[in-house]
C-alpha cells in the first residue's frame, strides 16, 4: 500500500476566524517482501541502530543517522519481554513470515506539532501509540526524529540561510515520528498467531457450515460430517460419508472440502480495514488536539480532507522517488506543478471575490475600477483554467491510445492464455484419474499399458500447449512470460493513472463551471451605459484582462501554441459574453419592473 496524504488545513479558535494554521500529516504504508524490504532494515534505519539481518544474513548499520530523538518498543501484556530488544522482535517477525510476497509491517508516519515542545511531543506519540494500538493487542516501535533544515547539499542551515555548525544556530520545524507496528497478533501463549486457518465444508442434514478443524472436533458429536468427494457415474460429487454410503458410492481421495482461503483472523481484518486506517486519523487528530489544548496553544488540526470540508483545493498526487528525482522529465511533476498552479488561481480568485464583497459600500468610481479589475482577472483566470484543462485532455487522449495499443495485445494472448489454462486443468485432471486406475492394476498388462501411453499423450499435449504459448509470445513481441506479465502490471498502472487523469479534469471543470457562476453573479453590478461609468469601466476592463493575461501566459506551467491558445480564448470569450449579455437582460427587465410599479403607485397616489 502506498503512501497516503492528507493536507494542510485551516482552524477555529472559539467562535471567531483566526489565521493559526497546524499541520496534519498522517501517512500510513506497509513494508513487504514483495517490493524486496525488510523490516529488519526498516526498524535500524529509523531507530539509528546496527542490527543482524537473520533473514538476509547481512548487518544493517545505521549508526552513523543522526537527530533521532526518542526511541522505544511497546508491547501489549501478552508478548514476550525479549521483543522489547528490537532486534529480537523484528528478526522473529521475518523468520514467522514465510512467503516472499509477505506482509511484514504496518507503518505510520505523522508531522509531529512544531508548537510544541519535543518532551510534549513525546508524551503525545506515547499516549497515542499505548491508547490506539498496543491496547489493542499491537506491538509498536517508536522513533521520532528531528532534523534541521538544510541546504541542496544537506547541510544545515541557520534563519538567514547561512551553513550552520553549531546546534543552536540550525532551524528544527520537521519534526515526526515513524511507527512500525506488528501485523500478527499475539496469542495467549506469547507466540505468533496464524493469518488464517483451514476452514472444512461441514454438512448436518439439510444444513451447512464452514467449520475449523477445532469446532469440528466439537460438532463431530453433534451429528456433524465432513464433504468428500465421490464418483457418482461420470460426475464428481460433495458428499458426507453417510450419504455416500446409502448410495454406495466411492470416493476419490482423503481430503475433505474447505474454503478457498480459509478463515482469516478476525483481530488482523480488522486492523489491514479502510475503518480502522479512518479510526487511526481520528485518534491522532484528537490526541494532537488535546496535546496543544493542555499547552495553551490555539492551532488545531482537521483529518477531514479538503472535499470533506467543502473546499475547491484540488489535491496533489504522489511524485514518488523517481518523478522527485526526474522532474520536469515526469508527467506526475508536470500534473502536479499544474493543480499547484490551479490551487493558486482558486486562491486569488477566493481573494479577489472577498474584495469585491467589501468595496461595493464605496464610492461609485472606485467600486467600478474594483469591478473591471476584478472581472478582467477572474476572465484571464478561466482561461488559464481552460488551458490546464485542455493539457489534461491531451494528455488523457494520448494516455488512452496507448492503453487501447496495448490491451488489444494482451487481451488477445490473455485469452489464447486461459484457453491454455482450461484444456491443461483438464489434461492434469485425467492424468490424476488414470493414475489413480494404475494403482489397482498389475504390474503388467494390456490395460496398464494403455492408460501409461494415454498419460505420457495428455503429458505431451502439455508441453505442447505451454510451448505454443511460449511462441505466441515471442510472436506478440514478448521475450518470457515474465516479460508479459510485467507489461500487464504496466497496463493496470497506466488504467490507474488514466483514472486519475479522468478525476482532475473532473474536477477542473467542476472549478470552471463555478468561477463562470462567479462571474455571472458580479455581472449583475455592471455599470448603465448611461450611468458615466460605463466607458471608465470598460477600460479598466481591457486593462486588467490584458496584464492578467500576460502573466498567466508567462507564469503558467502548460506552453501552449498559438492557435490553441486563441482557440481557448475565443470559446471562454463566447461563454462570458453569452454570461454578460444574460446578465444584462436581466437588470433590464428588473428596471423595467421598477418602473411598472412606480408608475402604478403614483396613479393610486393621485386618484
Amino acid at each position: 500500500m502506498a503512501f497516503i496524504f492528507f493536507p494542510i488545513l485551516h482552524i477555529k479558535r472559539k467562535n471567531q476566524e483566526v489565521g493559526y494554521m497546524a499541520i496534519f500529516q498522517f501517512n500510513m504504508q506497509v513494508i513487504g517482501r514483495s517490493e524486496g524490504r525488510s523490516v529488519v532494515s526498516a526498524a535500524a534505519y529509523r531507530a539509528a541502530e546496527k542490527i543482524n539481518n537473520d533473514y538476509t544474513g547481512t548487518i544493517d548499520d545505521y549508526t552513523r543517522k543522526k537527530w533521532v530523538e526518542y526511541s522505544e518498543v511497546y508491547l501489549p501484556p501478552n508478548a514476550p519481554p525479549e521483543y522489547k530488544d528490537r532486534a529480537v522482535l523484528w528478526n522473529s517477525v521475518e523468520h514467522a513470515e514465510k512467503g516472499r510476497t509477505a506482509r511484514l509491517a504496518r507503518e505510520i508516519e505523522a508531522a509531529l506539532p512544531i508548537e510544541l515542545s519535543m518532551e510534549e511531543n513525546i508524551r503525545l506519540v506515547q499516549g497515542f501509540v499505548q491508547d490506539t494500538f498496543v491496547s489493542d493487542g499491537m506491538i509498536a516501535d517508536i522513533n521520532i526524529h528531528n532534523p534541521p533544515v538544510t541546504d541542496s547539499r544537506g547541510i544545515p542551515i541557520t534563519k538567514d540561510g547561512k551553513p550552520a555548525a553549531d546546534m543552536e544556530e540550525m532551524v528544527f520545524q520537521n519534526p515526526h515520528v515513524h511507527i512500525l507496528l506488528t501485523v500478527r497478533p499475539i496469542d495467549k501463549n506469547g507466540k505468533w498467531a496464524a493469518k488464517s486457518q483451514k476452514e472444512y465444508v461441514c454438512k448436518k442434514g439439510n444444513i451447512v457450515r464452514n467449520m475449523t478443524a477445532e469446532e469440528f472436533r466439537t460438532a463431530k458429536s453433534q451429528g456433524w460430517e465432513k464433504e468428500y468427494q465421490y464418483w457418482e457415474g461420470k460426475e464428481k460429487v460433495w458428499l458426507t460419508p453417510s450419504e455416500a454410503f446409502s448410495r454406495n458410492l466411492v470416493r476419490i481421495s482423503k481430503n475433505p472440502r474447505s474454503t478457498p482461503y480459509g478463515r482469516r483472523d478476525a483481530q488482523m481484518e480488522r486492523w489491514n480495514s479502510t475503518e480502522a486506517l479512518l479510526e487511526y486519523r481520528s485518534a491522532w487528530e484528537g490526541h494532537v488536539n488535546r496535546a496543544l489544548e493542555q499547552a495553551g496553544r490555539p492551532e488545531r488540526v482537521d483529518c477531514r480532507s479538503y472535499q470533506e470540508q467543502g473546499k475547491d483545493t484540488v489535491s496533489g498526487i504522489h511524485l514518488g522517488s523517481y518523478a522527485s528525482k526526474k522532474k520536469e522529465s515526469s508527467g506526475r511533476y508536470r500534473i502536479n506543478e499544474e493543480i499547484h498552479s490551479i490551487n493558486e488561481t482558486n486562491k486569488s480568485i477566493r481573494k479577489k471575490i472577498e474584495d469585491i464583497e467589501r468595496k461595493l459600500a464605496d464610492r461609485k468610481g472606485r467600486f467600478y475600477d474594483s469591478l473591471a479589475e476584478q472581472l478582467g482577472a477572474l476572465e484571464s483566470d478561466i482561461v488559464s483554467l481552460r488551458c490546464s484543462l485542455d493539457s489534461l485532455e491531451q494528455q488523457t487522449a494520448a494516455l488512452a491510445q496507448d492503453i487501447r495499443k496495448q490491451k488489444d495485445s494482451i487481451t488477445r494472448i490473455q485469452t489464447v492464455q486461459e484457453n491454455i489454462r482450461s484444456k491443461n486443468q483438464a489434461s492434469r485432471q485425467k492424468i490424476g484419474q488414470w493414475t489413480e486406475q494404475l494403482e489397482s492394476l498389475p504390474d503388467k498388462g494390456i490395460q496398464r499399458h494403455k492408460l501409461q501411453q494415454a498419460i505420457q499423450e495428455e503429458q505431451e499435449n502439455i508441453r505442447f500447449r505451454n510451448q505454443r504459448f511460449l511462441k505466441i509470445l515471442e510472436e506478440e513481441g514478448f521475450s518470457s512470460v515474465i516479460d508479459f506479465q510485467q507489461e500487464c502490471q504496466i497496463l493496470r498502472q497506466m488504467e490507474q493513472e488514466y483514472r486519475k487523469l479522468e478525476k482532475k479534469t473532473a474536477s477542473i471543470e467542476g472549478n470552471i463551471r463555478d468561477y463562470t457562476k462567479r462571474y455571472e453573479n458580479l455581472c449583475q453590478y455592471l455599470p448603465k451605459e448611461d450611468s458615466g461609468y460605463a466607458d471608465r469601466f470598460w477600460k479598466k476592463h481591457r486593462e486588467s484582462l490584458h496584464k492578467k493575461q500576460a502573466e498567466n501566459r508567462n507564469l503558467h506551467p502548460v506552453r501552449l501554441d498559438h492557435s490553441s491558445f486563441s482557440r481557448i480564448l475565443h470559446q471562454t470569450d463566447y461563454a462570458l459574453n453569452h454570461t454578460f449579455y444574460l446578465a444584462r437582460r436581466t437588470g433590464y427587465l428588473l428596471q423595467k419592473l421598477e418602473d411598472v410599479q412606480e408608475q402604478q403607485m403614483g396613479e393610486k397616489r393621485s386618484r
